[in-house]
């Protein structure tokens, strides 16, 4: 009977073992490949945040307007594009955003070497993501404050990813574009100039979880689970300045230098605990319907939830 009993705890103690190790496969995507503002998300898949909640969470790399698409197909089960979600659910389709990195944008607009002004950019090319993303609407922002028109001074064409537009840029077929820190920084490094920085005068929300209605519905527990991973890394990105520093130079490829600069612009800009201010996310939405061309009454519920968050912070 002992050796019977002894026998049963054993098999218990392994099937709990078993469940204890199990990871859920997730998928999460974005545009991004080359920019830190998705660094709190890979630097809490390196930490583990994840897989402490039982997650094995992946990152793939898709072209902002294909998110959405993927995220109700389910090919993916989050996007980390909050601009896009935002423009989304304005328009009625079902996905909400949960948690936002930044509350400012961290792109800047560069132009080529021979490029060093505006008077220099008038009449030429200019690269964005996608018409209506967030680096667009950071791109369009910054030609105004250079005194610039958008639709009558420049020509803006669309390129894609992070990395295709830093090709463009280097290649000529674009005399400016906007990019994402940290290659903004590394430009600067090698002659381009950063004509203006519009985290400095753009506060909108940039980057964060965001899922699809059905999965807040079916799966709650797992998007409590990720929510609690994200809160982590943001508050391990704030605390582990080194840690970080130290990941994004292996992650990036790029000198301490740079990553110890990025780093400041990143601090400056994260969110409070996913949080972001009324303020900037109401400005978000309105100029989403106007894209939109919609007036129809949006509230800040339609298109976050921040449920999820609340538990996950106690607010």
């Amino acid at each position: 009977m002992k050796t019977a009993a002894r026998l049963i705890a054993l098999l218990l103690a392994l099937c709990c073992h078993s469940l204890a190790g199990a990871q859920e496969k997730v998928i999460v995507g974005h545009s991004a490949r080359a920019a830190l503002s998705i660094g709190p998300l890979l630097y809490g898949i390196e930490r583990g945040f994840y897989r402490d909640e039982g997650i094995d969470l992946v990152y793939v790399s898709l072209r902002a307007d294909l998110g959405i698409k993927a995220l109700l197909s389910g090919d993916i089960d989050y996007s980390y594009s909050t601009g896009t979600i935002i423009r989304g659910a304005i328009l009625g389709v079902p996905v909400r955003n949960l948690t936002f990195d930044f509350s400012r944008v961290l792109h800047a607009l560069m132009s080529r070497p021979e490029i060093p002004n505006a008077a220099a950019l008038r009449g030429k090319r200019v690269g964005v993501s996608s018409f209506g993303a967030t680096g667009d609407l950071a791109a369009r922002v910054g030609l105004r404050s250079l005194g610039l028109d958008p639709d009558k001074d420049v020509t803006i064409i669309t390129l894609g990813t992070d990395t295709l537009r830093h090709a463009a840029l280097l290649a000529g077929t674009v005399q400016a574009t906007h990019m994402p820190v940290p290659l903004n920084i590394q430009l600067k490094k090698d002659g381009y100039h950063e004509l203006v920085y519009a985290g400095e005068i753009l506060q909108r929300p940039l980057t964060g979880l965001a899922t699809s209605l059905e999965k807040i519905q079916k799966n709650p527990g797992q998007v409590q689970r990720m929510v609690r991973a994200f809160v982590r890394a943001t508050r391990a990105l704030k605390t582990e300045r080194a840690g970080f520093i130290s990941f994004a130079q292996k992650k990036y490829g790029y000198s301490k230098d740079v990553m110890e600069e990025a780093y400041k612009y990143l601090i400056d800009a994260l969110s409070q605990d996913g949080f972001v201010d009324e303020v900037s996310l109401q400005a978000a939405i309105d100029e989403a319907k106007a894209l939109a061309r919609t007036n129809k009454p949006v509230s800040q519920s339609d298109v976050v939830d921040y449920s999820f968050l609340r538990a996950a912070t106690k607010k």
